[in-house]
């Protein structure tokens, strides 16, 4: 990488502060979806699984840790059933 680049290169927080300079100037409904957005990346609490849930996932978690997933005809089946 030359140094030129390295200089160049904008910085997340310069990303940032870009960005909430356009989203001041987007219509008011614009900005509550910016707001909403922002709010939940920055939600600090974590989702805690109850024990049914964590019981639930706990078998697929292995299986995948084994290398053992869904075959393609699998997802396409589970991807096009109609939604109930």
């Amino acid at each position: 990488m030359s140094l030129w680049y390295t200089f160049a290169m904008p910085t997340t927080e310069d990303k940032l502060e870009t960005l909430f300079a356009k989203v001041r100037t987007l219509p008011k409904e614009r900005k509550k979806l910016a707001v909403e957005a922002l709010s939940e990346i920055a939600n600090v609490e974590v989702y805690q699984l109850s024990d049914d849930e964590r019981a639930l996932l706990e078998p697929e978690v292995e299986a995948a840790k084994r290398g053992e997933f869904a075959s393609d005809e699998e997802v396409d089946e589970a991807l096009n059933k109609p939604w109930s």
